[in-house]
């Protein structure tokens, strides 16, 4: 396989299991979260998916898989 294709598919992994952890398995309060409370009643809190934290880790996780690819050039 082709070691920029590789590095590609790893970037990907790991950001469907950063996107997975992120949404299912975190709360409000970790960092890494992307979720928000969208509305809160007496009773009841309502809590949502934050698109700008999910675009502004997909921009992360993009610019991270440029880097690597620039760095992985061809040895002689």
């Amino acid at each position: 396989m082709n070691r920029k294709m590789g590095i590609a598919l790893i970037v990907f992994v790991f950001y469907v299991i950063w996107l997975y952890l992120a949404i299912y398995e975190s709360s409000i309060e970790h960092w890494w979260s992307v979720n928000e409370i969208k509305q809160t009643t007496a009773d009841s809190v309502q809590i949502g998916v934050s698109f700008i934290k999910v675009l502004g880790g997909t921009i992360l996780f993009v610019v991270s898989a440029f880097i690597f690819h620039l760095l992985t050039g061809k040895r002689s």
